[in-house]
């Protein structure tokens, strides 16, 4: 697990040990979990997307892995919509794009609470729904191909009858762009004290 000691110029952190390291990758797991559970009324919304991207942003691409399995590991097995394992390996794979595009944008953009621009969120609503689109390509089309024996018939169901595909994508749009930053404000707060 590689050490974040400084996630802004401004504000730097106490390097993380392994156990703080657990305990953080352990409840953003929980959080992710939680945070699905409440929101599954709202079909193919949800926040574990922007978590994910938030630790791999935060603590680099290891944790950011390690959320989105445990995450969907938990969610995937114990899901009220039923559970498919063919399914739930797609997922999980999956997820670590947002830990992936949560490292990249980490190299290129740094950010603090009094550094937020209309830029950022721009910025960040971008990358999430190109990390989303990615997502919804690859989870879509390996359904098709496992359930349908097609990918096209995955990829045209993404969107048709219900636009399942847009509403995820909108939705990560307007995470990233607003949740996202401040969730990255409050950690580096926390990991400040």
């Amino acid at each position: 697990m590689e050490d974040r000691t400084s996630l802004t110029q401004e504000a730097p952190t106490k390097p993380l040990n392994k156990t703080r390291m657990v305990a953080i990758v352990a409840s953003l797991s929980a959080l992710c979990v939680a945070t699905s559970y409440a929101m599954l009324p709202l079909f193919n919304i949800k926040l574990m997307d922007t978590i994910i991207f938030v630790t791999g942003f935060c603590f680099g691409i290891l944790p950011g892995i390690i959320v989105a399995i445990t995450a969907w590991l938990i969610y995937g097995s114990l899901n009220p919509l039923g559970f498919s394992l063919p399914t739930l390996l797609t997922v999980m794979l999956a997820e670590t794009f947002y830990a992936f595009s949560g490292r990249a944008l980490s190299r290129y953009r740094r950010i603090d609470s009094s550094s937020l621009s209309m830029e950022h969120l721009i910025v960040f609503g971008v990358v999430g729904l190109f990390a989303t689109l990615a997502y919804d390509l690859v989870t879509n089309a390996v359904v098709g191909w496992l359930f349908y024996g097609s990918v096209w018939v995955g990829l045209l169901t993404m969107n048709f009858p219900l636009p399942m595909g847009l509403m995820h994508e909108a939705s990560n749009l307007i995470f990233f762009a607003i949740v996202a930053p401040l969730l990255i404000c409050a950690v580096q707060r926390f990991l400040s004290r």
